[in-house]
């Protein structure tokens, strides 16, 4: 039986490792909540470089990124962050609501482009679709790399 986009959503992982990564303190805090609330493991950044210390720690499955931050811009930053991850998912939160803007992160990447203020119910359901999407990869990637390393041992 084919599966269906609903079915790949339906099994979204339930948990999660969501690093937020905004220069206000106040959103920073709040979306961290929200995203602990939603039964996630959430960590926090103010800066890219701050971001950088916790990418070069640990794995994250999420990134919830904001676009104007001290010394690099968020855009800058996402391109780096998936040449270092490229199964990550990210999701643009930001101030801006500029299309263009949100075209170049998302052709970058991006799984999805949010102006704040964010609704929360809106919120979780980005989450959940970045994560799931994010599921689909890494199980096309690891099929990908069984698939390979079963023609070098029939060889």
């Amino acid at each position: 039986m084919r599966r269906g986009w609903r079915d790949a959503i339906a099994e979204s992982p339930a948990r999660a490792r969501i690093l937020v990564v905004d220069d206000e303190a106040d959103i920073r805090q709040n979306l961290q909540r929200i995203v602990t609330r939603f039964g996630y493991t959430a960590k926090s950044a103010s800066s890219a470089e701050e971001a950088d210390q916790w990418l070069s720690s640990e794995r994250f499955d999420l990134l919830m990124l904001d676009i104007e931050l001290p010394r690099m811009k968020g855009v800058e930053f996402l391109s780096w962050a998936l040449s270092r991850d490229p199964e990550m998912a990210v999701i643009m939160v930001t101030g801006l609501d500029m299309p263009e803007v949100a075209i170049e992160c998302i052709d970058d990447g991006a799984r999805t482009y949010l102006v704040k203020p964010v609704e929360v119910e809106f919120l979780r359901l980005a989450l959940r679709d970045a994560l799931a999407m994010r599921r689909v990869l890494v199980e096309r990637n690891d099929l990908a790399e069984r698939s390979s390393s079963m023609s070098y041992l029939d060889v």
